[in-house]
């Protein structure tokens, strides 16, 4: 269907142009073949320059109007501002093809002044008319309606500013209504009849997309995409300023929803026009018809990303109550109302989807179903991803800007800091190559429900290595290890892992020294191993480092020479940590700062990350240790929490010498560490070394196998009920014990 279409202005044409622009998008089931006017004016300037036919018939003579238009053969006339009445002669030649805009809810205010009559009458609502014209003054059937509300402090012209939008809304649609002859009239009618199905069946369906974007990237290309495909942009705020800026044609929400924006912008896009557009099912002809007899278009595609949440609650000073206001409302109803409505809506919350979606539009002339559904699910997660960090932010802004919270679980003050519910959200940093096991697909992800907290390790922020191959998972595992040791080391400090257990470490004047002792605590497990260093990596510490084969090197810089020696080893990789070796010994006691899975099941627990104090340990023997004693028990106990157990380290002089990690009996542990001395330190052994057990001795056995073995000093939790009899042990044997009173079980 192609109707032509005259239309008739006296002034500037804003309701031409927005035929113009419908018939363009081919909303409007025809094309505008004349202007006409009664006068000069800038409406016939312009639809001259747009290349469309104009004539100029002073004082709207009704003889030679008709003529002209006759000689047009318009299927429907629309006077669009068009100041005179029109005659006998046109109305007998299109009597019910002619419509008439006007700026009142007729038959209130007729005339040329409706809005002025308005303002003069103290009405608070008037609105605008599209209406079959007869030979009364803005007498004709009515064909459609809106209100406008009348503001305190209006204007004509402030008044005028609202009524346009509207009537170039209803303009356009009852245009198309009349040439798919979904209108009807009969004689003496004061309501045109709109028939659902005939319009349905007949009228075009716009092609809509409702925009509004916190992040700006990519949008006005996007934008433009759109318009050249025939789109019309519905948007708001920031994000239709940003389109206009780009040079594009905007529909604002206020117009499509008859309100504007209030309560400072919290209300703008919560209306049925909006809604109404985004829910219909448009595979049901009851839906349809539904939008059509509301003078409802539907939207085929939202593009929405939410207000930035995140950023806000991480800016220092920002107040409880700019924070919430940070809190979208009317962007996740649209997410949701789009996404459940993919059968006929596309949804899109990224802008990396932006060339997807034009690409799928000039390939399949729409989004196709598989796209669609494909991005409603994306939508889901990231509204799901939204509110769990805005679920857990809140209690704490709510508790410190002084609201009196009640002592319920998940609740700040709370006795059980666990939630009943917990949402915790993540992103997916990279898919890996394989899992543990090569036959076990895996992924790295990142939480975003929180911030990173201090002292989380290297991939809290899910930044890529430096250099090398792609992390694996056990690289992520042992590197994590390391590192959580690393900051638990005191100066210039090397750990190296295996298997997230240290099979080497020590503290020394300088790294390259603690680089020595630490690969001497055993250079065969080293082999392959997860390095952390506690300073900045140099040249000639680089230079030690690809002796060996390392799989990845934790440190919190590296500088340019060791790159340089490092780049060598092209699969190495490199992480960065600036977490270490800043004295950062110890995590944020976060309650929700762990979880592991079990038996389908999920365990959410505090980390292992409270300082421990030596001073508060207890000697419990007669000898106490001496200083050098001191120190090492210090760096063994600092190494144990992060051995799998049961665990038994061994040190002596700030290096490891002995490990004894994930036995089924401390006794069996004691004795791996024993023989680990032996084979890595030759004669010495384990003489002269200290002990540290991540848990109590259960029986004397364990200290006898440490204690034959030239131990000389012992620190453990205590609580075993033979407690007593393994203190006599050491007692026997002249060796010093402290007792922690606090477990490191490592699982």
């Amino acid at each position: 269907m192609s109707g032509r279409i005259a239309v008739g202005v006296s002034g500037t044409g804003s309701n031409l142009r927005a035929l113009v622009a419908a018939a363009e998008r081919g909303v409007l089931g025809g094309v505008v073949a004349l202007v006409f006017a009664d006068r000069a004016c800038a409406g016939l300037d312009w639809a001259a320059e747009q290349g469309i036919d104009t004539i100029l018939v002073p004082g709207g003579e009704d003889a030679v109007l008709a003529g002209t238009l006759a000689a047009v053969e318009p299927d429907v006339v629309v006077l669009a501002g068009y100041l005179r009445l029109v005659g006998p002669a046109v109305l007998a030649a299109f009597g019910g093809r002619i419509l008439n805009v006007h700026p009142s809810l007729l038959p209130s205010f007729p005339g040329l002044h409706g809005a002025r009559d308005a303002l003069a009458a103290g009405v608070a609502v008037t609105g605008v008319t599209v209406h079959l014209v007869d030979a009364t003054l803005d007498g004709g059937p009515i064909v459609a309606q809106e209100a406008v509300p009348v503001l305190p402090g209006d204007t004509e012209d402030s008044l005028l500013a609202r009524i346009h939008p509207v009537e170039h809304r209803l303009l356009p649609a009852a245009v198309a209504a009349l040439l798919a002859g979904a209108l009807t009239a009969g004689e003496g009618a004061r309501r045109a009849t709109f028939d659902p199905a005939t319009a349905d069946a007949a009228m075009p369906v716009p092609l809509r997309a409702l925009l509004s974007v916190s992040d700006k990237s990519g949008l006005a290309d996007l934008g433009r995409g759109l318009v050249a495909r025939g789109w019309e942009l519905v948007s708001t705020g920031g994000t239709a300023r940003a389109l206009r800026a780009a040079g594009l044609p905007v529909t604002d929400v206020a117009a499509v929803t008859g309100f504007p924006e209030m309560l400072d912008g919290r209300v703008k896009t919560l209306h049925p026009r909006v809604h109404g557009g985004l829910l219909a099912d448009r595979r049901r002809a009851d839906h349809r018809q539904a939008l059509l007899a509301a003078g409802i278009a539907p939207f085929d595609l939202v593009v929405v990303n939410l207000y930035p949440f995140a950023e806000a609650a991480s800016k220092p000073g920002l107040s409880f109550d700019d924070l919430v206001e940070e809190i979208d409302i009317g962007g996740p109803s649209m997410v949701r109302a789009a996404a459940k409505n993919h059968a006929s809506v596309a949804i899109v919350t990224s802008p990396a989807r932006y060339q997807a979606v034009l690409a799928a539009l000039d390939e399949h002339g729409a989004i196709p179903l598989g796209l669609r559904s494909a991005l409603a699910v994306e939508a889901f997660r990231h509204t799901a991803a939204y509110d769990a960090r805005i679920a857990a932010e809140l209690p704490s802004r709510m508790s410190e800007a002084g609201v009196e919270l009640p002592a319920e679980p998940g609740l700040p003050g709370a006795g059980d800091p666990y939630p009943p519910v917990l949402t915790i959200s993540m992103e997916k940093v990279e898919t890996l190559r394989y899992g543990e096991n090569p036959h076990q697909p895996a992924a790295r992800y990142r939480r975003t429900d929180r911030e990173p907290r201090s002292g989380e390790g290297p991939f809290a922020t899910g930044g890529p290595p430096l250099q090398g191959k792609a992390l694996s998972y056990n690289n992520v595992l042992d590197a994590s290890a390391a590192a959580a040791l690393g900051r638990l080391m005191r100066g210039p400090a090397i750990v190296i892992c295996k298997h997230t257990n240290p099979c080497g470490a020590a503290e020394r004047p300088t790294l390259l020294e603690a680089w020595e002792a630490a690969l001497a605590g055993d250079p065969v497990s080293a082999f392959g191993g997860v390095v952390a260093v506690t300073g900045p990596v140099d040249r000639a510490l680089a230079e030690r480092l690809v002796s060996i084969f390392l799989e990845v090197v934790v440190a919190p810089a590296f500088d340019e020479d060791a790159r340089e020696i490092l780049a060598t080893k092209p699969n190495l990789r490199l992480v960065v940590d600036a977490s270490l070796g800043t004295g950062t010994t110890a995590v944020t006691a976060d309650p929700l700062g762990s979880f592991r899975t079990a038996g389908g099941g999920v365990l959410v627990t505090t980390p292992d990350a409270l300082p421990d104090d030596p001073a508060e340990w207890v000697c419990t023997t007669s000898r106490r240790p001496t200083e050098r004693e001191l120190g090492d028990l210090d760096l063994a106990w600092r190494l144990c929490r992060g051995v799998v157990s049961n665990a038994i380290v061994l040190v002596r002089d700030r290096m490891l010498v002995g490990l004894g990690s994930g036995q089924v009996s401390r006794v069996d542990a004691c004795r791996g560490a024993v023989d680990k001395a032996r084979q890595f330190q030759g004669e010495a052994g384990a003489t002269g070394a200290v002990a540290a057990s991540d848990a109590f001795f259960p029986f004397a056995d364990g200290p006898q196998v440490l204690l034959e073995a030239g131990v000389t000093a012992i620190v453990q939790p205590g609580g075993s009920m033979r407690d007593a009899e393994v203190l006599a042990h050491v007692e026997r044997a002249g060796a010093a014990m402290l007792v922690t009173g606090r477990r490191h079980f490592r699982h």
